[in-house]
């Protein structure tokens, strides 16, 4: 990570921009978890999200993908996060079967984006270490009320990625040493037609209620069904 400081102070401006292409409509939700379309899945006309290039959980080879368009700062997603994950982990991930991933969705603004670029920040410099931050930041972050501020994002790596350098830590969310590789998932977001959070999807199935472990559980099986046929 570089510690020099960029001069350029325009460089804020693609903040506004990403929050735009992004569809920010989580922000409108607040509180609220969802508005549920209806039981099942639907089949994305793109495939399978990529996963090379992502944090990803697991075996990244494994016959199927889950993948996650979330927002540190989105409840729903602290819900997904600490009542769904763990038990994808328990029946899935940690066996094989699945890999889990994690696309950083703009949704809240600048507190969004000073997260999402803390946390791929941790992904680059500490691969192992980006778990732990990630649950604690979402955690933290998703709380009603919470403020994402820098003391928030530096604290958090202390405990769960203590690998990293602050300073280094400090400059790379200072000067958005990160913020292609938001971009890039910005990318993926706008080509999936993502508007909201948390949107899971099961290789190129879109989970219609992402807190219905049930629907989850069911789609994953059918993967994993047609992938030992």
């Amino acid at each position: 990570m570089a510690k020099t400081k960029r001069k350029n102070t325009n460089k804020k401006a693609p903040i506004k921009f990403l929050v735009i292409i992004t569809l920010a409509l989580v922000v409108v939700m607040g509180a609220l978890l969802f508005v549920v379309n209806g039981g099942g899945s639907s089949t994305a006309d793109e495939g399978t999200p990529p996963i090379e290039d992502v944090p990803t959980a697991g075996d990244e080879s494994a016959p199927v993908s889950i993948v996650e368009f979330g927002d540190y700062k989105c409840p729903g997603c602290l819900y997904w996060d600490s009542e769904i994950v763990p038990q994808l982990y328990d029946d899935y991930v940690d066996n094989g079967d699945a890999s889990l991933s994690f696309y950083n969705y703009i949704g809240f603004g600048e507190e969004s984006l000073q997260a999402s670029l803390a946390a791929q920040a941790i992904h680059e410099e500490a691969p192992d270490q980006f778990w732990s931050y990630h649950h604690a930041l979402m955690q933290q972050a998703g709380q009603e009320g919470s403020q994402v501020t820098q003391d928030m994002l530096l604290n958090i790596a202390e405990d769960h990625a203590p690998d990293v350098d602050q300073e280094e830590l400090e400059s790379a969310i200072a000067n958005e040493e990160m913020m292609s590789r938001i971009e890039d998932d910005q990318e993926i977001i706008q080509q999936y037609s993502v508007q909201s959070t948390p949107t899971i999807m099961v290789n190129d199935q879109v989970i219609d209620d992402p807190f219905d472990y049930d629907e989850i559980q069911d789609t994953i099986d059918e993967e994993l069904a047609v992938a030992d046929s």
